[in-house]
């Protein structure tokens, strides 16, 4: 048994015996059925592809199985995630929301909706960065807000302890214990670094990879938030600019240091 976790459709399962799999589907209804005679012990999440589908068979499964629901055109799909509150009552609920424009909505019905959010962030222009920030402030001042929302959450929590975490890990990309198997059963690395063609050795740990691969140009290295980014930034576009993403850490940064003081004279 490897460390990795495989994120696989249904029917890859039985390639993988005895490994911790994240199952993906477009048809949640399906997924009961299919992994019945699995061992419920190696499942250790779904990701359900479309929020249009019926999630209701999945309401009294694997009770407890975290669950993700991935949203790619925010702008039209956010009113669906009504359709999927249900499954709140038994399984930890989160939300991936594509960071396109109009995704702030998603996020304030998601976070509304008592869901947790995963911002799939890409390497966001201008614009996308404004609405970023917006996104933050409501993070950062809302009182209502109860869920994280990442990567601001992680990000924060890293500022704050003075432990940053790379966003490979905040944002789980970490290409250290995870690995995807596309439809056709390549396995590949996850997230944005799949296709990328880049390999180390199988036993490599997250540091190695960010400072053989991942964060190894000098922009990086001179990075004020290098230990937080880990270079997740810089892929898959590798001339990309930085300028509005320090901002937001910067922000952060800023949040936890004022809460630090807010605390220490409490």
């Amino acid at each position: 048994m490897s460390e990795f976790v495989y994120e696989v459709l249904a029917e890859q399962v039985p390639r993988y015996p005895n490994q911790s799999l994240i199952i993906r589907t477009r048809e949640p209804a399906r997924l009961p059925a299919a992994l019945a005679t699995e061992d419920p012990e190696s499942i250790v999440g779904a990701r359900l592809l479309s929020v249009d589908a019926d999630s209701e068979p999945l309401h009294a499964w694997a009770l407890g199985l975290p669950l993700e629901l991935v949203i790619d055109d925010p702008a039209t799909e956010f009113p669906l995630l009504y359709r999927h509150t249900h499954l709140l009552e038994n399984h930890p609920v989160r939300v991936a929301i594509a960071v396109r424009p109009g995704f702030a909505k998603a996020v304030r019905l998601a976070v509304a909706l008592d869901f947790a959010v995963r911002l799939e962030v890409g390497q966001p222009e201008p614009a996308l960065i404004e609405e970023l920030a917006e996104v933050l402030g409501f993070y950062l001042r809302q009182p209502t807000v109860a869920q994280p929302v990442e990567f601001f959450h992680g990000t924060l929590l890293g500022f704050f302890h003075e432990e940053p975490a790379p966003l490979w890990v905040v944002l789980d990309e970490n290409p250290q214990y995870q690995r995807q198997v596309d439809d056709d059963g390549t396995e590949d690395l996850p997230g944005r670094l799949a296709g990328t063609g880049i390999a180390l050795a199988a036993d490599a740990g997250l540091d190695e990879w960010m400072e053989r691969t991942l964060a190894a140009d000098e922009e990086c290295q001179r990075c004020e938030f290098l230990q937080s980014c880990g270079g997740y930034f810089k892929w898959p576009r590798r001339d990309y600019d930085c300028a509005g993403v320090k901002r937001l850490f910067g922000e952060l940064r800023d949040a936890a240091a004022e809460l630090r003081q807010d605390l220490s004279q409490a």
